[in-house]
């Protein structure tokens, strides 16, 4: 007899990827911008994902990690976090960074997604090619 393959849960998926942000819709949560700081022939860049609360405020992960052919980050480090900023904070933040990197010749690309849910978020990324996404069929093909 074969044993079923239990469906996992998604506290499951978190514990297992063990994510440095997680946006929770059903609490209100929104996708609010990404950040990519590139510095010409690195490998590496520094990048700030960040979520916007039901109540507005703004939480950020930062991080510098290895670019894949995906535009996925893997190996990160120097990981910092803000929580519960106001926009203009966080934009203040993303204003500094720019200028030190900028300084450094570097490439900065800002994607922002206010008010978008995941969904909408996935498929703008999806359509502009700024990042490896699946959405709905795609996820259930490589066993997401």
């Amino acid at each position: 007899m074969k044993k079923k393959k239990k469906k996992e849960k998604m506290s499951d998926l978190r514990k297992r990827l063990n994510p440095l942000i997680v946006v929770q819709e059903d609490a209100g949560e929104r996708l609010y911008a990404i950040v990519d700081f590139s510095l010409q022939d690195d490998p590496e860049i520094r990048r700030i994902i960040s979520k916007q609360h039901g109540d507005g405020k703004i939480s950020a992960v930062t991080y510098i990690g290895k670019v894949g052919p995906d535009r996925t980050c893997f190996s990160k480090r120097n990981v910092m976090t803000m929580d519960n900023v106001t926009p203009e904070r966080f934009w203040q933040s993303v204003q500094i960074m720019k200028l030190l990197y900028r300084t450094r010749g570097a490439t900065i690309t800002v994607s922002r997604y206010d008010g978008k849910t995941m969904r909408e978020a996935a498929e703008l990324m999806k359509s502009l090619d700024t990042g490896k996404v699946w959405i709905g069929i795609e996820c259930d093909q490589i066993n997401l």
